[in-house]
């Protein structure tokens, strides 16, 4: 696994020599900030209300404002992750270096997974940013750390499928474009695949589609709750889509 080291490394410094990163990271912490301030404004002014009223139970912070933003992070990562991962490998067929990448002494296993390390951790920098958003209430009043913790777990392994999907969409074209198209209409699709679940008749298959909900799983997490069931369908997606993706390397060192 040293070569995927190597393939990680290079790759996470020519990207964040590049501009991408930074104009991604700018964008997402301009929409981040807005909405984030927006929804603490509407936080205070529900808990006056309440007040006002003499409501015993007051406006529970986690699930107006935190939840709100990991919701909306979930929804940026979607695009940031197919901006960032789409040179991952078809800028390098469109540059010609990817044949030296295959004729270097590394194996498809160690191209696919450092790629995808390397797409991971460069994503994982955003999801710190985003973190120190509902971090920073800590300094006004108590958080809720359990449920905060869990959710960015959540979000750590879903954009770890992310990165997946996007790799996976990069190895299958030359043109970074259509691998960003690729990316996000893969990733948007995988919170499709529970729909049918809805209208089955059988129990079986309203709960065979019921694990493969990741809107689901997400919620679980965003409520405080670790599902194993579901860190396991994440991780299973991860491990299928690199898979696929050292498959497309593999196949090109034999044409």
């Amino acid at each position: 696994m040293r070569g995927a080291f190597v393939i990680a490394g290079k790759d996470l410094k020519n990207v964040f020599a590049s501009p991408l990163i930074w104009i991604v990271a700018g964008v997402c912490s301009l929409v981040w900030s807005f909405v984030f301030a927006s929804a603490i404004e509407q936080f205070m002014r529900a808990s006056v209300s309440q007040s006002m009223q003499g409501a015993e139970a007051g406006v529970n912070l986690h699930r107006t404002v935190i939840a709100y933003h990991v919701s909306l992070v979930n929804l940026l990562m979607i695009m940031a992750v197919a901006a960032l991962t789409m040179r991952l490998l078809s800028e390098e067929k469109k540059q010609r270096t990817f044949d030296l990448l295959l004729t270097s002494p590394v194996t498809a296993t160690d191209i696919a997974v450092g790629k995808w390390m390397a797409g991971t951790l460069m994503s994982w920098a955003l999801l710190f940013v985003s973190a120190l958003y509902p971090v920073s209430l800590a300094f006004f009043g108590e958080l809720e750390w359990g449920p905060l913790a869990s959710a960015y777990l959540c979000m750590m392994m879903l954009t770890g499928v992310y990165v997946a999907l996007g790799l996976f969409a990069s190895s299958l074209t030359e043109s970074a474009v259509v691998a960003v198209i690729l990316a996000i209409v893969f990733n948007f699709m995988l919170f499709f695949i529970g729909a049918p679940g809805q209208n089955a008749e059988s129990a079986l298959t309203k709960a065979i589609f019921e694990q493969l909900n990741i809107g689901s799983h997400l919620s679980t997490f965003i409520n405080g709750s670790f599902s194993i069931a579901g860190a396991a369908f994440f991780v299973s997606l991860i491990v299928m889509f690199v898979l696929l993706t050292q498959r497309v390397i593999e196949s090109a060192r034999w044409r």
